[in-house]
């Protein structure tokens, strides 16, 4: 559930563009990355914004947004905001759901590329069965890049206790 009601996050959004998110960060007691992500959206959407249309989010659309995520070659927070969700961890829990299997019922994607890796050298392979590897390695190393980030976070947090 959102913390912060539509009108507010319209409000903030549209004052974001004199003023500047971090200096609104101070005032509201809001993240500027969140303001960020709702100047993004209000971008996107203008008054339209913020609606969440398609809650509660069916399996099918959420394999939706991740398939037209990897299919255009958009971030997580660009496809949040495109699909007006109200933040990017969910899209990033969805996405990460699907990278396991969870969010589909076959395997997991890992596995299936993995065996045929082994399978077939890069010169056996087929221009699809390569450009599906790089996709696959591209958004492997997506994720990867945010749990080492992540567990700088934390190890940074630690340090300053």
């Amino acid at each position: 559930m959102s913390t912060y009601i539509r009108e507010f996050k319209l409000e903030v959004a549209t004052q974001a563009n004199t003023k500047g998110s971090r200096l609104l960060s101070k005032q509201f007691n809001v993240s500027s990355r969140q303001i960020r992500y709702w100047c993004l959206v209000f971008r996107l959407h203008g008054e339209h914004a913020f609606l969440h249309k398609r809650k509660p989010y069916t399996k099918e659309a959420r394999l939706e947004m991740i398939q037209r995520m990897k299919r255009e070659g958009w971030s997580l927070t660009y496809t949040s905001a495109f699909f007006d969700l109200s933040s990017p961890g969910m899209l990033s829990e969805w996405f990460s759901a699907y990278n396991s299997g969870k969010l589909t019922h076959s395997k997991p994607t890992r596995v299936n590329m993995s065996k045929s890796a082994k399978a077939k050298s890069s010169k056996e392979m087929t221009e699809k069965e390569l450009r599906e590897e790089l996709e696959y390695l591209r958004a492997e190393n997506a994720v990867l890049k945010k749990w080492n980030a992540l567990a700088q976070k934390k190890q940074t947090a630690k340090k300053q206790k």
